[in-house]
């Protein structure tokens, strides 16, 4: 009598390409222990070159799950170990075999020989144990050698050379091997050590290279690196990726794909620090397992799919290869960026009027857009032209009155105060500007820092690293005055720092009295040829802005205020210095936290919250009030600090944020604003949120909360 074959399906992996025999080995070690113990395999299950520590992602293992549980033609699954089923660790290797227990298919791992019952169950765990451990080791070990290749070696990490690069293969000797670049339709061409083209290879196929090889970028062909440097020189100019993109689709530029420049294209090539002759890795986290920061430390990865890291957890070597801009003009663009980002459309390059970035209301701190009335034409067809206040033209009345300024009386005013700060004492231009060039030529006095300075600063850094090793003392008592006694060290010394950093001599670029000649006359030249009209240039309106800081419009006297600066070389010195306040753009505000002395110290908030709290800002188009706080940072303050029904105090309402944030946490807030216009506003709010009506209350009545 035949003994009937027991229907099954075989399942099989391999993580990498490296293991070139890894899957016909499976297959001849499963199909031979099938035939010795009754099982035939009707089909296979193949993920190739896919990773085990997750399901995700593995299309063949989850078709093979989804069969089974539709009441597949299969009684068992066949697998050569554990490890090949999955290395997800004991929790989902025992959710998928219990997914598949649920469906009567059972799992047989051939290799492990794990024996049916209490002890096989235990045997299974250990093993599944084992399989999650080896991926964690393997993925640690994998991106320490990264950072080593990156750190130590100085090797360029793997993937597509930048556009504007050719990747160049060395011996650890330094002895070119060949050179690949990259083409638009995804072919690579490969040149010898002499330049010569040796072959093409198709679009897929990799090239293998010895470990102890190095990668360097070299710059590529003319025309490629001539694109990089004009795009970094028209971000500089201010101009934006959206301009940028259509400026080089408009010429018939190829973008590094051959396709249609865009403004993500533009952004990521802006933002690559190898342009500067840096090589970066850890710039995305693509693993399924950990995370990495700045200094090598490892953190566990809690989403899936890739995530974009912030710049601080780059790991980054500089000064590696030849850069196409100089990292001067690397940063002056991340700064232009920046700007760009907080102006929002104020950096507009084009179809912007000649004031309104610099335009501010002192009744409600809005700025101001431009108006066109089309029943007067105007000079230029296109309607007489006003600066409006945005927190009317926005929001209306609950913000601020209508406030209109005609555009060609203000701009003619401007550009002739502006004119008179060019010609300063002197009677002609010719005067004006040799003055000028003589006062920037002139030797600078130079600022120096005290010894005293330099001895207290040293001092402090003492204090600093005693204080430090003192606090990693969990016996030592008295831990709080020590965090007290850090944070003035800290304090004494950044305003050390600032104050030897004001006294230190600026960097200004140095000119020939040819170019600074040239350089005014261009001034006086385009100030001569500016008037007021519907559209301006970029060029323009930046000769402006470097002259221009502000312009102060007070509607209720019906007066304004420009301020400008005090002469042609301060201008020249701001323009050409390019220095932000401080080294940084600034990306947070500050809250100051504290209690009152002799008051017990109450602290509500969780054991690892941060000094720095990451929290979307309010958009724009919603908001009520020019400096609108989120309802997050609000009630992030008042759990850390309060209980529920005690009472909180804003003195400077303006929103009503935290009024919002009280009414959502349960406690009684108490708001003082002097503007009769918000506190409009924060009732408003109010309303809106609780869809209860506001009762006034005079002040002789008092309130309870």
């Amino acid at each position: 009598m035949v003994k009937k074959m027991i229907p099954a399906v075989g399942y099989a992996r391999r993580s990498t390409d490296m293991q070139e025999r890894s899957i016909p080995d499976q297959q001849a070690y499963v199909s031979e222990w099938a035939m010795r113990h009754g099982y035939q395999i009707i089909r296979w299950y193949i993920d190739d070159a896919i990773s085990g520590t997750s399901a995700k992602g593995r299309n063949a293992f989850e078709q093979m799950i989804a069969t089974a549980e539709d009441g597949g033609d299969f009684e068992t699954i066949l697998c050569y170990d554990i490890s090949r089923f999955s290395r997800g660790g004991t929790n989902e290797t025992g959710f998928y075999l219990h997914r598949l227990k649920t469906a009567g298919v059972d799992v047989l791992f051939t290799a492990d020989g794990i024996p049916e019952g209490d002890d096989g169950e235990l045997i299974q765990g250990v093993k599944s144990w084992q399989a999650r451990q080896y991926s964690l080791k393997l993925a640690r070990d994998t991106i320490r050698g990264q950072i080593s290749n990156i750190r130590e070696r100085k090797s360029a990490p793997g993937g597509v050379a930048p556009y504007g690069y050719d990747k160049q293969h060395l011996t650890a000797d330094g002895i070119i091997l060949r050179t690949l670049r990259w083409m638009p339709d995804g072919s690579k061409q490969e040149f010898g050590p002499d330049g010569r083209l040796l072959r093409v290879i198709e679009p897929g196929v990799n090239m293998k290279k010895a470990k102890s090889d190095i990668i360097r970028f070299v710059p590529s062909t003319p025309d490629r690196v001539a694109v990089i440097k004009r795009l970094f020189d028209l971000c500089i100019q201010g101009y934006g990726c959206h301009t940028i993109a259509a400026t080089f689709n408009g010429e018939g530029i190829p973008s590094p794909a051959g396709q249609k420049w865009n403004t993500s294209r533009v952004a990521k090539l802006l933002h690559n620090p190898v342009y500067r002759g840096s090589i970066a890795w850890n710039r995305l986290t693509m693993g399924s397992l950990f995370g990495l920061d700045g200094k090598g430390v490892l953190r566990p990865k809690k989403n899936s799919g890739w995530k974009k890291n912030d710049m601080e957890d780059w790991i980054i070597s500089d000064d590696v290869h030849v850069p196409l801009v100089s990292p001067e003009d690397w940063e002056a663009a991340q700064r232009a960026v920046a700007k760009r980002r907080i102006d929002g459309g104020k950096s507009r390059p084009a179809n912007r009027s000649l004031l309104s970035s610099l335009m501010i209301c002192k009744r409600c701190g809005h700025g101001f857009t431009i108006c066109r009335d089309r029943r007067w034409p105007g000079p230029e067809g296109e309607g007489y032209r006003t600066y409006r206040c945005t927190g009317y033209h926005r929001y209306g009345k609950c913000v601020c009155g209508l406030v209109n300024v005609p555009a060609p009386a203000l701009e003619t005013f401007v550009l002739q105060a502006i004119k008179r700060v060019f010609l300063g004492n002197h009677e002609t231009v010719a005067k004006a500007i040799d003055a000028f060039v003589k006062t920037v030529l002139a030797p600078q006095a130079k600022e120096k820092t005290t010894a005293s300075d330099d001895h207290e600063l040293e001092l402090l850094n003492r204090k600093i690293k005693a204080t430090v090793a003192m606090l990693t003392d969990p016996s030592f008592e008295g831990l709080d005055e020590l965090r007290t006694t850090l944070a003035d060290l800290k304090a004494k010394r950044d305003a050390l720092e600032s104050r030897r950093k004001r006294n230190a001599p600026r960097a200004t670029p140095a000119f020939t009295e040819t170019q600074l000649r040239a350089w005014a006359n261009d001034q006086f030249a385009t100030l001569d040829q500016m008037a007021p009209r519907a559209n301006v240039g970029l060029k323009d309106r930046q000769l402006v802005e470097a002259f221009v800081e502000r312009i102060e419009i007070d509607p209720d006297t019906k007066t304004g205020v420009v301020v400008i600066v005090a002469d042609l070389e301060t201008a020249m010195r701001a323009g050409f210095t390019r220095e932000p306040i401080g080294d940084f753009m600034g990306a947070h505000e500050w809250c100051f936290y504290g209690w009152k002395e002799g008051a017990a110290h109450v602290y509500l908030g969780p054991n690892n919250a941060t000094d720095l709290w990451q929290v979307k800002k309010v958009n724009p188009q919603s908001m009520v009030h020019l400096t609108e706080k989120p309802v997050e940072l609000a009630v992030r303050a008042m759990q850390y600090s309060s209980r529920t029904g005690e009472n909180v105090l804003d003195l400077f309402g303006g929103s009503g944020s935290t009024l919002m944030g009280a009414e959502q946490t349960g406690r009684h807030a108490f708001l003082m604003e002097l503007d009769p216009l918000y506190c409009d506003v924060i009732v408003q709010r109010w309303e809106k949120f609780t869809g209860r009506k506001a009762e006034r209350v005079s002040a002789t009545q008092g309130v309870t909360a």
